[in-house]
């Protein structure tokens, strides 16, 4: 097919190239395209796998006739018009229906019902357990508990390899996703300080990565997109906030990255902060075979210097009240089997000990996640099928003031810069395709002060 002169009709525009059920049981599959009413499909750094509900209307009583009986695949493959047919512009994945909701038989013999859903993957985690003992390279142990236990028709992308991080511990009938996830948490990469790994599916792939990872190669390669808040039918130009025009999405219409609406979920909140060590922290580690004590502290403003975030400025300010033993934890080391990668029996412990280095990667963790919990916002916009959780998007959002006479606008130094998609919920009904995003960020980047309008903008297909 020649996609490059393929129209994109209007922003939100979809085609639904497959979306079938197939019965394990009869070894029947039905397209169900017609049927469709409403998809719904979920997607989060902070979720192991993705879910997702379908509202059909059926009229020749397919949930009786296949038989629906809750252990069905259900199979989607969705594009937006004028991208290509390959992965990484398409959302294709089979799931595992698991529920029947809400069903409701109507006048004219028809009949509605929810059809709940979650990745293949995700369901055989929760009837799969795992009982043996792992060693070895935490990146190297994921790649191994996944291949063995948890793939299926795709694979997991690791970042920030070869991981300078080792681990020995024993799985007593833990899921392979419990697994991954402790492992996640005594991560740590190849170059990068900061240990906030996480275990995610996207509509592309499963990723195991440190937000920091993602945040670092995106702004290193460009970010995604530029998405832009136009007031009343004001145009902006787009994609002015990477250097060289440096963006790794596909350039589409203007239309498709303007947002149609924005809610602030959380900004600072310094009480709330303190409360939970956003701002500052301590840990102490205490070993229980040789009795020693080990004290380490983060504070966000000298110690971030030293990560990647989502921009270079501190989104606090230096001058801003904070105690380490405001929010103090404690861990515990040697409590019971593989007693051998903790503290030392000196009775000084050196710097760079290897109970240091566990007791830093654990505060660091912490300190990076909860960095994420000052900037918070929601904005619905067209959907489009090459975007997934864990991009980095820049969004530009005009000052609360009148634009200026000379056709520029002021851009918000604190809303407006990069952010990192935490979470995509893709709404696709009879109409178009939108995007719910929650977007993250734990840096502020710096934006021109000033903006040219633009009196007519050309799209670019």
């Amino acid at each position: 097919m020649d996609y490059e002169n393929e129209v994109l009709p209007f922003a939100g525009a979809y085609k639904i190239e497959e979306l079938s059920i197939s019965s394990p049981n009869t070894g029947q599959t039905s397209d169900i395209t017609d049927f469709m009413l409403e998809i719904n499909l979920y997607e989060n750094l902070f979720n192991s796998c993705m879910s997702g509900n379908l509202i059909v209307a059926d009229a020749i009583n397919l949930i009786s006739n296949l038989p629906l009986l809750g252990n069905e695949f259900l199979t989607i493959k969705i594009r937006t018009p004028s991208l290509e047919d390959d992965p990484s512009a398409i959302i294709k994945k089979t799931f595992q229906i698991y529920a029947i909701k809400d069903r409701i038989m109507n006048d004219d013999r028809s009949q509605y019902y929810n059809i709940s859903f979650m990745s293949i993957e995700g369901y055989e985690d929760k009837t799969t357990v795992v009982t043996k003992s792992f060693k070895g390279t935490t990146d190297e142990v994921v790649s191994k508990i996944y291949q063995e236990y948890s793939e299926f028709d795709r694979p997991i992308v690791v970042l920030d390899t070869p991981h300078q991080s080792t681990i020995k511990y024993t799985s007593n009938h833990w899921s392979p996703f419990k697994n991954i996830n402790y492992v996640a948490k005594n991560s740590k990469g190849a170059k990068l300080p900061g240990t906030d790994f996480l275990f995610f599916e996207s509509n592309k792939a499963f990723y195991f990565g440190s937000i920091e990872a993602l945040i670092y190669f995106q702004r290193l390669n460009g970010p995604f997109d530029e998405y832009v808040i136009e007031r009343n039918g004001a145009k902006m130009p787009r994609r002015i906030l990477s250097p060289g025009d440096k963006f790794s999405g596909r350039r589409l219409p203007d239309e498709v990255t303007a947002i149609e609406n924005i809610k602030m979920l959380k900004t600072i909140d310094t009480l709330q902060g303190n409360h939970i060590g956003a701002f500052s922290s301590s840990l102490d580690g205490y070993d229980f075979y040789t009795k020693k004590v080990i004290h380490n502290q983060f504070d966000f403003v000298e110690d971030m210097k030293n990560f990647t975030k989502t921009g270079p400025v501190s989104i606090v300010p230096e001058t801003l009240k904070r105690n380490p033993l405001a929010s103090k934890k404690y861990n515990s080391y040697n409590t019971g089997l593989y007693n051998d990668y903790g503290l030392t029996d000196e009775e000084d412990l050196p710097d760079g000990c290897t109970s240091n280095q566990l007791l830093t990667r654990k505060l660091n963790r912490a300190s990076y996640l909860k960095s994420f919990e000052n900037n918070k916002l929601e904005v619905l916009v067209p959907g489009r099928t090459d975007i997934e959780v864990g991009n980095v998007i820049s969004i530009l959002y005009p000052s609360a003031e009148p634009p200026n006479d000379d056709l520029t606008t002021v851009l918000d130094p604190l809303l407006s810069g990069l952010y990192i998609i935490s979470g995509i919920h893709h709404k696709i009904n009879s109409d178009r395709h939108t995007m719910n995003m929650e977007v993250i960020k734990n840096g502020l980047s710096s934006v021109p002060e000033k903006v040219e309008m633009d009196e007519e903008v050309e799209n670019v297909s």
